[in-house]
Order: C-alpha cells, then sequence, then structure tokens
C-alpha cells in the first residue's frame, strides 16, 4: 500500500523509471502512510447546468480547456433520495485496489506499455493528473493505493475498511469479494475495468464503468436497423452454446423494435471452424452482389474468441472480392492484435465500444502534452481511462457526498475519452427509486466507431 504524492514526477533516461521505484520499493510493501490533501477554503462546486440540456463548466486546471459537460436528467428528483444524508465532509477516503501484480512481473515490463504492469502504469499515472486536477477543484481526496495482485488479498481488503468508496479490484473472484464487502459495510465499490452481472446481483453499493454485453448487442442493433433493411444483416456463430445465446438474444432485440411476429428478422450463418482454417471458402459465397451484405460478429472473449474473431474477419476478406461488406462487432476486433489494418479497411468495420480517443481533439493534445511534460512518455489509451475514472469518481463524491452513487444518473459526465451515462439498474426493470429495488449501477454510454480514412471515427 502507499499514499499517491501530489507532486509531479518528472522522468529521465528509460520512461517509466521514476514509477518502477515506486511500484517495486513501495507496493510490494505491506502498507504505509498516506498524504492528505487538504485545503482550507472549501467550496461546494456547482456545475452549471439547464433543465434537460447541455452546459459545461471550466475548472481552474493546469489543463485549462478540458471541460465537464454535465446533462441534469430530471428537475424534481424523488423526495425518498433527496432525504439521504450525504454525509459531507471536506476529505474523502479512497482505496485504489490496482492490479499492478508487481511480484509476478519482469523488469521489462516497466517499460512495454502493453504489458499488463505497463498498462496499469499508464492508468495509475493518469489518475495522478486527475488527482492533481482535482486539488486545483478543492476536492480533497486521503487516497491509499494496494497492488491488488501482489501479497494478500484479504488482508488490502481489510485495510480499506474506513474508505469512502473503493476501487477495483479486475480480478473477477477478488472484485466478488470486494463488492460484497462494500455492500455489507455500506461502502461504494467502483469496477473500472469488468462487467458482471453476477458480481452485481442485489448490490446497490456496486457501480460498473463498463457497459455490460448485452448493452453491446443493443447499441449495435439500434445502429444496424437505423441504416440497412434486416434482410441484409447475417449474424454469425458457431454451433456453440455461448454463441447461439448471444444470437438468440440478438435476434430478440432486433424483434422487438419491428412490428411484425418474426423472431428472427436477422439471418443466421454457422461458420465451420475447420473451412477457416484449411477450407477453400468459409462463407459459402453469401454476399450479396447489388445491396451491402451487413455481418454482425458478437464475439467478445478474448481467452474463447481471439482465434475465431480473427480468422472470420481473414477468410471474408479474402472470399468477398469486390462485394460491398460492413462487419459490427465487439471491442475485441479492435483491441486483438492479429486483426490488421487491411481488414479494418476491407470490411468497413463498425465496433460498438465505451471509450474513444480522439486525436485531433484539443483537449486530448492538452493532455497528451502534459503527460509528457510529467513522464516524459505519450499517454496510452490507459491513462485517459485513469483521468476520467479518477475525475468522474472525486467530483461526484464532492458534490454529492459519500452517497454520491445515488446520484449518478443525474448527470452525463463528458471527460477525455468516454461519456459516464450511469443508470439504476433494479431488481425488475422497472422505473421505481426504491433502493431495495437497486441491483447495481451501470454505465450505459457507448460509441459506434466506423474505419474511415484510416482511422477510427465516431459515427
Amino acid at each position: 500500500m502507499t499514499s499517491v504524492q501530489n507532486r509531479r514526477l518528472q522522468l529521465s533516461g528509460n520512461k517509466f523509471k521514476a514509477i518502477l521505484i515506486a511500484l517495486t520499493v513501495i507496493l510490494i510493501s505491506s502498507c504505509g502512510g498516506t498524504k492528505r490533501v487538504s485545503r482550507p477554503d472549501q467550496k461546494v462546486m456547482t456545475p452549471t447546468v439547464k433543465d434537460n440540456d447541455k452546459s459545461v463548466k471550466k475548472g481552474s486546471s493546469a489543463i485549462d480547456t478540458i471541460f465537464w459537460t454535465e446533462v441534469d436528467r430530471t428537475r424534481d428528483y424523488d423526495k425518498r433520495i433527496e432525504d439521504i444524508d450525504l454525509e459531507k465532509r471536506d476529505s474523502y477516503k479512497v482505496s485504489l485496489l490496482i492490479p499492478f501484480e508487481v511480484a509476478g512481473s519482469r523488469e521489462d515490463d516497466y517499460h512495454d506499455p502493453d504489458s499488463k504492469l505497463g498498462r496499469m502504469i499508464q492508468y495509475y499515472s493518469g489518475l495522478k493528473l486527475a488527482l492533481t486536477q482535482l486539488e486545483t477543484e478543492n476536492i480533497n481526496l486521503d487516497v491509499e493505493v494496494f497492488d491488488a495482485e501482489s501479497g494478500n488479498f484479504d488482508q488490502k481488503l481489510q485495510k480499506s475498511r474506513n474508505a469512502d468508496v473503493i476501487i477495483g479490484p479486475r480480478n473477477r473472484d477478488q472484485l466478488s469479494i470486494t463488492a460484497n464487502y462494500g455492500k455489507n459495510n455500506e461502502i461504494p465499490v467502483i469496477s473500472p475495468w469488468l462487467s458482471s452481472s453476477s458480481v452485481a446481483k442485489d448490490n446497490p453499493f456496486y457501480i460498473q464503468l463498463i457497459p455490460s454485453v448485452r448493452d453491446h448487442y443493443a447499441r449495435i442493433v439500434e445502429h444496424v436497423k437505423n441504416k440497412y433493411q434486416d434482410e441484409q444483416v447475417f449474424l454469425l456463430g458457431r454451433k456453440k452454446n455461448k454463441d447461439l445465446a448471444s444470437m438468440r438474444y440478438i435476434q430478440r432485440l432486433a424483434a422487438a423494435m419491428n412490428n411484425d411476429n418474426n423472431d428472427r428478422p436477422f439471418n443466421e450463418f454457422y461458420v465451420d471452424e475447420d473451412s477457416l482454417r484449411v477450407g477453400e471458402e468459409a462463407f459459402d459465397n453469401i454476399f450479396f452482389e447489388d445491396t451491402t451484405s451487413v455481418f454482425i460478429l458478437p464475439n467478445y472473449s478474448f481467452s474463447e474468441d481471439e482465434d475465431f474473431v480473427y480468422n472470420c474477419v481473414r477468410k471474408m476478406s479474402g472470399e468477398k472480392g469486390l462485394k460491398d461488406v460492413v462487419v459490427y462487432g465487439m471491442p475485441i476486433l479492435l483491441e486483438s492484435d492479429k486483426i490488421k489494418f487491411e481488414h479494418y479497411a476491407n470490411l468497413n468495420m463498425h465496433i460498438c465500444r465505451s471509450s474513444y480517443v480522439d486525436r485531433e481533439d484539443p483537449m486530448i493534445r492538452e493532455f497528451k502534452a502534459l503527460y509528457f511534460e510529467n513522464y516524459n512518455d505519450f499517454p496510452t489509451e490507459e491513462a485517459y481511462k485513469g483521468y476520467d475514472m479518477m475525475m468522474y469518481v472525486g467530483r461526484n463524491m464532492f458534490n454529492y457526498g459519500k452517497r454520491f452513487h445515488y446520484f449518478l444518473d443525474k448527470y452525463e459526465s463528458s471527460l477525455l475519452q468516454t461519456v459516464f451515462n450511469v443508470q439504476k439498474v433494479f431488481r425488475d426493470d422497472g422505473a421505481s427509486d426504491d433502493f431495495s429495488e437497486i441491483q447495481y449501477h451501470q454505465n450505459k454510454h457507448l460509441y459506434i466507431l466506423a474505419f474511415k480514412d484510416y482511422h477510427f471515427r465516431k459515427e
């Protein structure tokens, strides 16, 4: 455990040298002191909002053009929520359970932004910049950082017992334990890396910042049906239970948008995996000659689906010839190293994803410059994610106190790489604000990214 230091890390030589020293020396130790960020003058940060409209609040920040966009969803919030004791304080305790896994890492991992440790270092570095920004906004956080995947996890969790919010971990088993711990002790638990309905069950103190797989499917179906006819669309999958379940769910979503009784509005095509590897043709020339053929690949798991997804797009890219094809799919299409730019371009790829970094955006350019100034390195997407997560949590705690999680659906917050549109998920899928019916809180925002002019862009 360590505390977040509120000074800039100036790096020279190896790009992560200073962070390497901090992590290897401090994180492996069982615990350390915390440094409290405090300011004598406390002012309530009141967002500038209009009812059901967008407006902007600009903070006095080192990145002085970064805005926090908020959308007020309701004017008269439910009285039961108004009656909550917000427990507002001058400072809030934050426990960060970050999966550095220092003990199991090699020295090269510190310098490789694509390694697990390298990604977490980037995330942590972006998070630290957010804490510096929050400090300028008089938002005071007492932060303790734990390496969740090195040492005794239960001991680390027990040291979080006085926290006002727990962030992480990423390991599914650890997250389930943490979510239950938060529920039993009435501590909000933020999951920034994992979305799991089994972890989230009947837990109003649990907040998932990653949209669910079903949310991804719903966004894809919505986009497809707004642009194409059902007859143009093929669902791709294997005759395996997981693929079949995904296809059935997508068909139900599509059918619900129609007024007819057809319960399978999209075509279905079952891919023979042997034909992907050795066959001359895997798709039996199913491409339309005179109109666009639209394919939906619902597969999302790296451990189970990466080879299948890669072989599908590789074979389809070769078999389609000059025919017009559009492929919709999950984040794995962008995140897999196996899929190349020629596949994106040749298949007019559309990917559903919760994050997007627009390199041409002036705010992104300023963050990139600030990150380089502090760390002598350029940020990856993980750095933007860490920054956004900490800004979102810190500002909401400042506005709404320890019970901030009940108010997350009041505002939609747009930051560097995503929009946080966190909604309550109820046991009966109803619209009640009865706290006993809240299963968990879930971010619902998703982009459709289309590959155009050698870049993915928001549609």
